[in-house]
C-alpha cells in the first residue's frame, strides 16, 4: 500500500488544491497529447529510459512519495542569505505542484532560476508549452505526483545541527562544496541513521575538477553529467547524449581516494523560466540537472515498490537507501570507454568504478526491471534480483549463484552499505564502528570435481560501493557471488554489517553505441576521430608530439594512453567507422 503523505510538523504551508474541474481538465489534455504527435520535454527524460517506464504504466507518477529539495539561496548580503531559493510556484507548468516551503511561503516572491530549473524536471506538467527555437510541445516531469518540501540550504543546516526531526523518503541537493564539512557528514549520518536516499550533484568539472561534497561523501549517491551530442554546427542536442567529460562533470578520484561519482545522467534540458509564467529556457551540461533526474527516478522506483505487496515489504525495511543506491548503480548501462579506476589495463580490484562514469549512465528501464525482479535469498537465484540482509560473526558470507550459460553475456553486481558517522557535532566517521566488505565473484564447476575457480573481485578499502562487470565465458555456465566481510576485518561478537546486494546477467548493451568512435571525447563523431583511429591503428600515435594530437585532435596525452592501453579490448567495437560518422 501507498504509504500516506507524511506530515512534518514544523512545516504548516497552505498546499494547492486542484478543483474537479482542474481534475478534469488534466485529463482530458492527458488524453489529448496521447492522441496528437505533440513532442514531449524534457527530452533528456526519453533517453534515460524514464518516458518508456511511464509510457507503460501511467500510474507511475510519483504519488505517496516526498522528496525534500534542498535549494542555496542565489543573493547574500553580508553573508546572509535573501531566501531567493524557491520555485516559481506561479509559472505554467509547475502551479500544479504539491509544494510547500520550509518558510510557509508560497514560492512567489525570493524565485531562484536553479531551483526553478529542478522543479520544472522533477514535477513540471503543461500541455502546448512554447519555446522560440523548438515550436509547440507538452512538458512532462519525471514524478509530477510527488510531494516536494523546499528547504533552503542554511536553515536546512540547523536542522542538521540539532538533530531536529525530518521526515522524506529522498533528498535531493543540487549543490555542494569542494571539501568535505561537518554538514556534508551531518547528511551522511542522516541518511544512513534514518535510512533516506540522499542523491547529490558532484560538480560540473572545468577548471579544477573538484568533486562535490555531499555528492562526493560515503553515502550519497553522488551524480555526473553526461554532455549533449555536438552537430557540424557545434548545436547541442536535447535528445542525444554522448559521455561525460572532465571538462563538465568532476571526476574522481575524492582526496581521501574514493571513487565518484557513483552514476551519470544527462544535464541539458529545456527548463521552466524562473522569471516568467509560461516562458522555458535551455540549460545545458549541467550536473545540477543530472541529479534530479536520478532522483525523480528514485521516486518512481519508491512509489513502484509501495504500491506492489509482493515488493513493499521486502523494500520498505531497514537498508533502503542502500537498496536503492544498489539497484540504480548496477542497473546502469556502461558508456563507451568504461573502465575501473586508472588507466592500466588490469581490472582495478582496489577502484571499484569508473573515475567518470561510475557505474555507468542512469537507466530507468533496466532499473525498474532490476527492482520488480524481487528478492532473492542466498542460494541459486534468478539471474536478475537482489537481496537486503545482515552479515556479522556467525554469518559471515552470502552466496547467490546464478546461471549464465550463453558466453559473453555480461554480469553485473554491485554491493552497497553505509558508513558509520557519529551522532553528534562534527559528525566524525567512526571508525570503530565501521565496516568493509568484499565482493568476489567464482566460477562454478558443473561436476563438482574441482573448487570453484575465482574470477574476479572488488575490495577497495576506501568505498563502500563494490562493483563487478564481467564477460561470460564457455568455461562455466553458472556463477557464484559471494559477499563477504574483507579479509582484514576484524570480527567480535558485536560485528554487524547490513547491505544490499544487486544482480544481472545481460547482454552486452555496449555493443552498436556510436559514441565508441568518438576518440576524443568531444561530444561528436568526425574526421578527427577518423585520423586518431588511424595513428592508434598504425601505432604511430605515441610518436607524435602531444601538443599537436590536442590541438589537431583534441586528443589530450590521458586519452590517448587510455585508448592505447585497452585498444584490443574495445578495437571491436569500432565497426564500420566511415557508415556510422556519415
Amino acid at each position: 500500500m501507498i504509504p500516506l503523505r507524511k506530515t512534518i510538523t514544523w512545516l504548516q504551508p497552505a498546499r494547492r488544491s486542484i478543483p474537479l474541474l482542474g481534475w478534469a481538465c488534466m485529463l482530458l489534455s492527458v488524453w489529448a497529447a496521447a492522441a496528437n504527435t505533440v513532442p514531449l520535454e524534457p527530452a533528456a527524460l526519453d533517453y534515460t529510459g524514464i518516458r518508456e517506464i511511464t509510457s507503460a504504466d501511467p500510474n507511475l507518477t510519483g504519488d505517496g512519495v516526498l522528496i525534500a529539495a534542498i535549494c542555496r539561496s542565489m543573493t547574500y548580503r553580508n553573508e546572509i542569505p535573501l531566501n531567493d531559493y524557491r520555485f516559481n510556484m506561479d509559472h505554467d507548468a509547475l502551479y500544479r505542484g504539491d509544494v510547500a516551503f520550509e518558510d510557509n511561503s508560497d514560492g512567489r516572491f525570493g524565485i531562484s532560476s536553479h531551483a526553478t530549473a529542478i522543479a520544472g524536471l522533477l514535477i513540471g506538467q503543461k500541455d502546448n508549452a512554447k519555446h522560440p527555437t523548438l515550436g509547440t510541445f507538452n512538458y512532462r516531469g519525471i514524478c509530477p505526483d510527488a510531494a516536494v518540501d523546499v528547504y533552503e540550504f542554511h536553515r536546512f543546516g540547523l536542522y542538521l545541527y540539532e538533530k531536529r526531526a525530518f521526515e522524506a523518503d529522498i533528498i535531493t541537493l543540487s549543490l555542494g562544496e569542494k571539501y568535505e564539512d561537518w554538514w556534508t557528514r551531518a547528511l551522511d549520518n542522516l541518511a544512513a541513521r534514518d535510512d533516506r536516499i540522499l542523491i547529490a550533484s558532484t560538480g560540473n568539472g572545468q577548471s579544477d575538477y573538484h568533486l562535490l561534497y555531499p555528492g562526493a561523501g560515503a553515502n550519497a549517491i553522488g551524480v555526473g553529467v553526461i554532455d549533449a551530442a555536438v552537430d557540424e554546427n557545434g548545436k547541442l542536442s536535447l535528445q542525444e547524449f554522448s559521455a561525460p567529460s572532465a571538462d563538465h562533470s568532476s571526476s574522481g578520484p575524492t582526496d581521501n581516494n574514493r571513487c565518484k561519482p557513483d552514476i551519470v545522467a544527462p544535464g541539458t534540458a529545456i527548463v521552466p523560466l524562473h522569471n516568467s509564467p509560461a516562458d522555458y529556457t535551455i540549460e545545458k551540461n549541467w550536473s545540477s540537472l543530472a541529479a534530479p533526474i536520478v532522483s525523480g527516478t528514485a521516486a518512481l522506483l519508491l512509489q513502484k515498490a509501495y504500491a506492489d505487496p509482493t515488493l513493499s515489504t521486502d523494500i520498505d525495511r531497514p537498508g533502503k537507501n542502500a537498496l536503492i543506491k544498489a539497484i540504480l548503480l548496477n542497473s546502469a548501462a556502461k558508456l563507451p570507454y568504461w573502465h575501473k579506476g586508472n588507466i592500466s589495463s588490469d581490472d582495478d580490484t582496489a577502484a571499484p568504478l569508473d573515475y567518470t562514469q561510475g557505474t555507468g549512465a542512469l537507466d530507468a528501464v533496466a532499473a525498474m526491471k532490476q527492482l520488480t525482479a524481487g528478492r532473492q535469498r542466498p542460494g541459486k537465484v534468478n539471474t536478475t534480483g537482489w537481496d537486503n540482509r545482515v552479515l556479522n560473526a556467525e554469518k559471515d558470507r552470502f552466496d547467490y549463484i546464478i546461471d549464465a550459460a550463453e558466453p559473453n553475456q555480461m554480469l553485473t553486481a554491485t554491493l552497497c552499505w553505509n558508513r558509520v558517522y557519529k551522532n553528534e557535532f562534527p559528525f566524525k566517521h567512526d571508525l570503530k564502528k565501521d565496516t568493509d566488505l568484499r565482493l568476489e565473484l567464482w566460477g562454478v564447476d558443473p561436476n563438482e570435481a574441482v573448487e570453484d575457480t575465482l574470477l574476479d573481485v572488488s575490495d577497495s578499502i576506501n568505498d563502500n560501493v563494490e562493483h563487478i562487470y564481467f564477460r561470460c565465458g564457455d568455461s562455466f555456465a553458472a556463477y557464484r557471488i559471494c559477499v563477504r566481510f574483507n579479509e582484514q576485518q576484524e570480527l567480535t561478537d558485536t560485528t554487524r554489517q547490513r547491505f544490499a546486494v544487486a544482480f544481472r546477467v545481460t547482454e552486452d548493451t555496449a555493443t552498436g553505441n556510436r559514441w565508441w568512435h568518438d576518440l576524443n571525447g568531444d561530444s561528436r563523431v568526425d574526421g578527427m576521430d577518423h585520423l586518431a583511429r588511424q595513428l592508434i591503428d598504425s601505432k604511430i600515435a605515441g610518436q607524435i608530439a602531444p601538443t599537436f594530437l590536442q590541438q589537431a585532435l583534441k586528443l589530450s596525452a590521458e586519452r590517448l594512453a587510455l585508448l592505447q592501453t585497452h585498444w584490443a579490448d574495445w578495437k571491436p567495437y569500432l565497426t564500420d567507422f566511415k557508415k556510422t560518422s556519415e
